[in-house]
C-alpha cells in the first residue's frame, strides 16, 4: 500500500493505549487528583465562537455515532479533530455551567472508546493517526484541560483519556515529522508540537519535542514560506491556517516572532484584503476574515500591521494587486501547487476576481463545502468557474507554466501582462486598470482556438446597450469591444461574503460567457453602485459619462493626462 504520510508507526503502549499507571509516572505524580492540581496548562487563546451557549446547547444529549461514514470520505476526518465540540468549552468559560462539563465528558468518552475501531475510504490514511488530525484534537484538548481544571463534574477518568490524547499525540508527531516535508499539514501540525512542548515543559520528552519541533518550524519558515510571505500553497484559507499555527507557536516561544517570515506572513494576508475586511477564496480557501489574525499578530509583533499602499506584485506567490480607494483587484498567473493527498490549486490562470464596495463585484466559484462535494472537479476547481477564457473541448493541463510579462503601476493606471500554456495554445491577457475616476477595468485576451471569455457576477446579468449589466448593484457593467459569435448565462454555487454579518454563505453567482471563434476580446468592465454608466466602447477609445480614454498599444491618454508602460510604442 502506498501511504500518504510514514507508513503506521502508532505504539501501541506509548500511543494508543497509555495507562493510568504510566501517565501519572510521566506526569511525576502519585494520584491523579496531585495531577490535575499540579500539571494544568496555561488557557490558551481561540478563534471567537459565536452564538457559543446555543451551539453547545443543541450538543446537550444528542447521540453521536463516531463510526459513521455518512459524515463523507473527507469530512469523516474533520469530524475527529472534535472541532464541533468546542462549543462546550466556550459555553463553560463563559457561564461556569457544569452542564456543559458534564456533556463534554459524556461526548469526549464515546470518542475515545470507538477511535480505535474508525475506519476511512482514503487508503492510506488513518482516520485518528494523521497530521492535522492529531494536531486539532491537541488545541481543541488542551484548551479544554485548561478550561474544565477546577470542574468536579469533569471526571478523572475523562481527564486522563484527554491528556493522554495529547501525551500520545505529541510522541506520534515528533516521530512522524523526524524530517522535513512540504505543506500545510506539516506546518500546522509542528506548530502544535511545539506548543504541546512549552506547555507541558516539565515532562520528560518536552525538550525533545521542543528541539523537533522548532529545527521543522523553522525549515517551514526557509522552504515552505515564499519569500513575499505566501504559504506555498497560494491559498488564503490554508495560509491563515499555517500562520494561526505559528502564532500558537511563538505565544510560547517568543523567539519565532523575530523571524522576518513571521512579519511577511501577516503582510501577505494585509496585501489581499478588501476594503470589506476579506479575503478573496483563491484557489481552495474559504473566505478569509483575517482581523483577529491581523490583531493577534500586532500583539506578538508590538507593531501595526498594514497593507502595502497602491498597487503591487505578490511576486513570489504569482498575484498582482490593484487598489484604488474601496475598488480591489487580485490576479492570479502562479503556478499548480501539488499535494500530497489533495492539491489545493485552481485550474485557472490569469483570472482576476474584483471588488468595491465592500462587496464582490467579478467572483469565483472558490473552495467547496467539502471535497466530498460531487462539484468540487467539475466547477470549483475547473476552469469553468474561473475569470478567465475557457476553451471547449479542451483539457486543461496542469502544468500550465504561467507568468507575467509586464506589471506597471503607474500614477493614473495600473497594468497587468501575463499567459500561460494551460491549453494547446498559448493564452495572453492584458488588464488595463484605470485609477483615475471614472475607474474601470480594460481586458484584452488573445488565444489561437475558438474560446469563451467568462465573468461571473452576485446577481443576474441582463442586456444594456451593446453589453450586459448586473441587475443589482454594486456591480457591473461588461461591455465588448466587438460583438461575440455567442453569449452564454450559467451559474453556481459560491461563498459570497456579508461585510456586515461578517459571515459568508453559499449562495449563486452568474457567468457571463463571450464566445469568438478567432479567440479574440477586448471587454471593458465598469463598476457601479446603483445604475451602470453612460459609456461607448472601442478597442482603441473608450467614453465614460463624457470622459474620453484613448488607448494604444502601451499608452493611455485623457484631457492632456497621459501614462505609458512596457517600453516605446
Amino acid at each position: 500500500m502506498t501511504y500518504v504520510e510514514k507508513p503506521p508507526h502508532v505504539d501501541p503502549v506509548r500511543m494508543r493505549h497509555i495507562t493510568d499507571e504510566a501517565l501519572l509516572e510521566a506526569l511525576g505524580a502519585a494520584t491523579v487528583a496531585q495531577a490535575r492540581q499540579w500539571r494544568r496548562p496555561e488557557p490558551v487563546w481561540s478563534e471567537p465562537e459565536p452564538d457559543a451557549r446555543a451551539q453547545a446547547d443543541r450538543l446537550l444529549g444528542i447521540q453521536v455515532d463516531f463510526l459513521d461514514k455518512g459524515h463523507g470520505k473527507s469530512r469523516l476526518y474533520g469530524f475527529h479533530y472534535l472541532r464541533w465540540m468546542t462549543p462546550l468549552i466556550s459555553a463553560y468559560a463563559e457561564t461556569g455551567d457544569p452542564r456543559y462539563a458534564r456533556e463534554w465528558d459524556r461526548l469526549f468518552g464515546e470518542w475515545y472508546a470507538s477511535r480505535d475501531l474508525v475506519e476511512g475510504d482514503w487508503p492510506g490514511l488513518d482516520v485518528i493517526w494523521y497530521s492535522l488530525g492529531v494536531a486539532s484534537r491537541s488545541m481543541y484538548v488542551t484548551r479544554a484541560l485548561a478550561v474544565f481544571a477546577d470542574e468536579p463534574a469533569l471526571s478523572d477518568e475523562c481527564w486522563l483519556r484527554m491528556t493522554k490524547t495529547v501525551l500520545g499525540g505529541a510522541r506520534w508527531v515528533a516521530e512522524e515529522h523526524d524530517e522535513f516535508r512540504h505543506g500545510n499539514w506539516q506546518f500546522a501540525t509542528v506548530c502544535e508540537l511545539l506548543h504541546v512542548a512549552r506547555v507541558f515543559a516539565d515532562l520528560p520528552e518536552s525538550e525533545e519535542w521542543a528541539e523537533i519541533a522548532r529545527a521543522r518550524i523553522l525549515e517551514h519558515l526557509e522552504r515552505d514560506v515564499r519569500d513575499d510571505g505566501g504559504h506555498h500553497e497560494r491559498s488564503p484559507g490554508y495560509h491563515g491556517m499555517c500562520l494561526a499555527g505559528l502564532q500558537r507557536a511563538a505565544s510560547v516561544d517568543p523567539d519565532l516572532v523575530g523571524h522576518p517570515r513571521f512579519r511577511a506572513m501577516h503582510d501577505w494576508l494585509a496585501s489581499l484584503t478588501t476594503s470589506g475586511g476579506w479575503i478573496p477564496h483563491l484557489q481552495d480557501s474559504g473566505v478569509v476574515w483575517p482581523a483577529e489574525l491581523l490583531l493577534r499578530g500586532e500583539r506578538l509583533l508590538g507593531e501595526t500591521v498594514a497593507p502595502v499602499r497602491g498597487s503591487h506584485l505578490l511576486e513570489a506567490s504569482a498575484y498582482a494587486i490593484f487598489r484604488a480607494r474601496t475598488l480591489h483587484t487580485v490576479i492570479n498567473y502562479g503556478p499548480y501547487v501539488g499535494h500530497e493527498l489533495e492539491p489545493h490549486s485552481h485550474h485557472a490562470a490569469v483570472d482576476f476576481v474584483l471588488s468595491g464596495w465592500g462587496t464582490p463585484l467579478a467572483w469565483e466559484a472558490g473552495g467547496p463545502p467539502s471535497y466530498d462535494d460531487p462539484r468540487y472537479y467539475d466547477w470549483y476547481q475547473a476552469t469553468r468557474g474561473h475569470n478567465t477564457l475557457l476553451v471547449p473541448g479542451e483539457e486543461y493541463t496542469e502544468d500550465r507554466k504561467a507568468g507575467c510579462d509586464l506589471f506597471s503601476a503607474g500614477e493614473h493606471v495600473d497594468v497587468f501582462a501575463g499567459h500561460h500554456h494551460g491549453y494547446r495554445a498559448r493564452h495572453d491577457r492584458r488588464i488595463v486598470f484605470v485609477r483615475r475616476e471614472p475607474s474601470y477595468w480594460l481586458v484584452t485576451d488573445e488565444i489561437d482556438a475558438e474560446a469563451v471569455w467568462q465573468l461571473h457576477g452576485t446577481s443576474p446579468w441582463a442586456e444594456h446597450g451593446s453589453g450586459y449589466a448586473s441587475s443589482q448593484g454594486p456591480g457591473l457593467l461588461v461591455v465588448p469591444a466587438e460583438p461575440p459569435d455567442e453569449v452564454l448565462f450559467r451559474n453556481g454555487p459560491a461563498r459570497i461574503p456579508d461585510p456586515v454579518t461578517r459571515t459568508a454563505e453559499y449562495g449563486e453567482i452568474h457567468s457571463l460567457g463571450l464566445r469568438r471563434r478567432d479567440g479574440r476580446f477586448t471587454v471593458a468592465i465598469f463598476p457601479f453602485t446603483d445604475r451602470p454608466p453612460a459609456v461607448r466602447v472601442s478597442a482603441r477609445e473608450i467614453v465614460v459619462d463624457g470622459v474620453v480614454d484613448r488607448f494604444s498599444a502601451r499608452g493611455w491618454t485623457r484631457d492632456g493626462l497621459a501614462e505609458r508602460w512596457g517600453g516605446d510604442e
